[in-house]
């Protein structure tokens, strides 16, 4: 489904990316996980469009994208839930999810993505008036997440979900890309709880300043001793 071959992506001066290598299949969760300023981000912001790519090829369903326009990649079928999750706090939880909507044009499926959006996420329905800056932030993560839904990607790409969430709230988040996964979608999940992004993951890739260092099996890299050492503390 996606592929990127030798993705190079800079930051000014400083060389982000060093020509990575990686491979997603259709109904896989895949884990990216690394450390602070490993690129994690940048590889997630260079394959939605937000940042440019230097040299390399991205390929999504036999389709180059390399350096496609973000609102493009949408139509392409691939969807973005922001790290900070970046709700629009002043809008209300409908207006949030509607603006995921955006390119649709057809209202019978607008109201079948919204029916999704609340099926997964109960708590969402029940503060469909509430403006997104007063929800907590376990909500306000649901929200970024349904609004990424709510064009109803082939491939949704994830960053950092887990970032500033109590320890039940993430195990709830967790458990909810399972079941966004099970039903059908594609999931790019990057995360520095390598814990929990390996746990719920089919394969993983370890990203160490802009190079991939290690890649395979979720769980044999859970019980690989550098993984341990590095990102499990164990």
């Amino acid at each position: 489904m996606l592929k990127i071959e030798g993705l190079h992506t800079y930051y000014g001066n400083i060389h982000a990316l060093k020509g990575i290598d990686m491979e997603i299949d259709e109904g896989e969760i895949v884990s990216l996980i690394g450390s602070n300023g490993a690129g994690k981000s940048t590889t997630l912001n260079t394959i939605a469009g937000l940042v440019h790519a230097a040299q390399g090829k991205i390929t999504f369903q036999g389709r180059d994208i390399t350096n496609m326009h973000a609102y493009k990649l949408v139509d392409q079928g691939m969807s973005l839930s922001p790290e900070g999750r970046e709700v629009f706090a002043a809008l209300t939880v409908e207006e949030n999810l509607r603006l995921g909507a955006y390119s649709k044009k057809d209202k019978g499926a607008i109201e079948a993505s919204f029916q999704r959006v609340y099926d997964l996420f109960p708590r969402l329905k029940e503060r469909i008036t509430q403006q997104a800056g007063t929800l907590s932030g376990g909500e306000q993560q649901m929200l970024a997440i349904g609004r990424a839904l709510m064009s109803e990607p082939r491939l949704l790409l994830l960053d950092e979900p887990s970032l500033g969430l109590a320890p039940n709230i993430v195990q709830m988040i967790f458990s909810l890309i399972t079941d966004i996964n099970k039903q059908g979608t594609t999931i790019l999940l990057i995360e520095q709880n390598a814990n929990m992004a390996l746990s719920v993951s089919s394969r993983a890739y370890v990203l160490e300043t802009g190079t991939i260092t290690m890649s395979g099996d979720a769980h044999e890299l859970a019980d690989d001793p550098r993984v341990k050492k590095a990102y499990l503390a164990m």
